[in-house]
């Protein structure tokens, strides 16, 4: 048995090291990037023009008929008008100023992509039309196809055109590729050739991380097989290897339980063996809308009264889009606006229907309480409880990439067999968030280990930083010696190999 351990151990370590050396390498990166780039709200709100709601002459109904969708549009700027984007499988864009049908005859993605970036024509060249997913396009195959351009600038910029919408999705610098291939693509293995074909690739992860979680657990257990049996004990006396050996040794009795955590969570993201197939209590998202949204309800948004209050209301703030809730039986247009307090440099602005009053007020927590609680059925609330911060499952990171998860919330609890729990907005009268006791338990086991993602820590940064940065120098040290003993290994094996062929029969 003994003997097994240890052979097991040194050819899973042979066939893994390399995998184990860009996971820990790639992680310094990843730490302060986004993973792949893809197009930020933030960014795509800072491109587009600012709506003049003056000059929407149709109504959003108006607009539905149009394009024949039964979806809830919304507006914003396309090739510098104002339109309503219908969503769905088969996007629908309908010209707000005169009620045209966006045909793919009318869109120059030459044109969108120079209004994006702002360079001049001779500045711009078309790559080609993009049919299949390349390396940056991997979570955009519904948009495809694509036009793709390149930008002679100093940032080597490249952007993708859907022609279908006349808007781009994704635009990437020479930095966002170059980070992408030094952080996530290694990191998630996110090599196109693999990755678009998506069991293949999950399987593969999968695989890759199960393994991985073997070979350090049998590396765990041989530090203690291993080991010296000296009476009196002295730790420099019970390591039984010389040189490079002695400090793959050491380093396994230091960073080995963190190795294991890491390549064990990475496992868990990817929900291998469907372990966590559970799901909480069933409630319809829309369960505070009140019913379907109706767009009649906002047929005096193509009037000029009512575009000037909106722009009032908004006041020295840039309107980017609009779109049309409902909440509690109430509508409300909800503006999107610049704000220069807001770290992502955005906000939204809840805005009667009715009245044009813009709403301050909190909506009613005894009220979402009451319709969560018709719904649950003969499921009793455990509490319902008003949160002005963040908890532990519930929670956000700020930055100029995308909105913070909004506050305050209402948490409300109930009794069911998975104790499920809701988290909604109180400002925009919407659910944000819902776990049962199995997703709470993935959040440690994922986000807790693999990102070191606790509270005490990661809110006292950068102690959080300088932490995760040691464990990773230890990880990789730990593996790049792996890596050597494996290589040389596997060329003394190569040398008995061929000096055994050449030795006479």
């Amino acid at each position: 048995m003994h003997k097994l351990l240890l052979l097991t151990h040194r050819y899973l370590g042979i066939v893994l090291g390399i995998v184990f050396l860009l996971w820990f390498a790639s992680g310094f990166v990843i730490m302060y990037t986004v993973g792949m780039p893809v197009l930020t709200e933030s960014e795509r709100l800072a491109h587009l023009p600012d709506l003049d709601l003056s000059q929407v002459r149709i109504s959003s109904q108006q607009a539905a008929e149009v394009a024949g969708s039964s979806t809830i549009p919304r507006l914003h700027s396309v090739m510098n008008r104002p339109a309503y984007e219908f969503p769905g499988r088969r996007p629908r864009i309908v010209f707000a100023d005169n009620g045209d049908l966006l045909q793919s005859s009318m869109v120059s993605s030459r044109a969108v992509a120079a209004g994006f970036s702002g360079a001049a024509d001779d500045a711009i060249n078309r790559v080609g039309r993009i049919e299949e997913v390349d390396q940056w396009t991997i979570g955009l195959r519904n948009e495809l196809p694509l036009e793709k351009f390149s930008i002679s600038d100093d940032r080597t910029t490249e952007i993708y055109v859907s022609p279908v919408k006349a808007q781009v999705v994704l635009a990437t610098t020479r930095q966002d590729r170059l980070l992408a291939w030094l952080g996530a693509i290694p990191h998630w293995l996110y090599f196109v050739d693999l990755r678009k074909r998506s069991e293949l690739w999950s399987d593969s992860v999968i695989w890759l991380a199960s393994l991985g979680s073997i070979l350090t657990v049998l590396g765990l257990v041989m530090l203690f097989t291993q080991m010296r049996k000296e009476k009196p004990f002295h730790p420099g006396k019970a390591i039984p290897y010389r040189g490079l050996m002695r400090w793959h040794y050491i380093s396994g009795l230091i960073f080995g339980v963190i190795a294991l955590a890491w390549v064990f969570s990475g496992l868990l993201s990817m929900d291998p063996y469907s372990w966590n197939t559970a799901r909480g209590l069933s409630i319809p998202r829309d369960v505070l809308q009140g019913g379907q949204v109706d767009l009649l309800a906002f047929s005096a948004f193509a009037q000029a009264d009512t575009q000037q209050r909106l722009h009032e209301i908004a006041g020295d703030a840039s309107i980017k889009e609009v779109n049309f809730k409902r909440v509690l039986d109430g509508h409300f247009y909800q503006l999107v606006v610049s704000s220069e307090g807001s770290p992502w440099g955005f906000d939204r602005q809840l805005v009667s229907a009715t009245s044009l009053q813009l709403r301050r007020d909190l909506f009613s927590d005894s009220e979402i309480t009451q319709r969560l609680q018709l719904l649950a059925g003969s499921n009793t609330l455990i509490s319902a409880r008003v949160l002005s911060g963040y908890d532990n499952y519930y929670y956000s990171r700020q930055s100029r990439q995308a909105a913070a998860a909004p506050l305050p919330v209402l948490r409300v609890q109930f009794d069911d067999p998975m104790r499920t729990w809701f988290y909604a907005d109180l400002t925009g009268g919407e659910l944000v968030y819902q776990s049962h006791r199995w997703n709470r338990l993935e959040r440690w086991l994922y986000n807790g280990l693999h990102s070191l993602d606790f509270g005490f820590l990661y809110r006292s940064r950068p102690l959080w930083d300088i932490v995760v940065i040691l464990l990773l120098t230890g990880g990789l040290f730990l593996t790049l010696l792996g890596v050597i003993l494996a290589i040389r290994r596997l060329y003394r094996n190569s040398k008995l190999l061929l000096r055994e062929r050449q030795l006479p029969s």
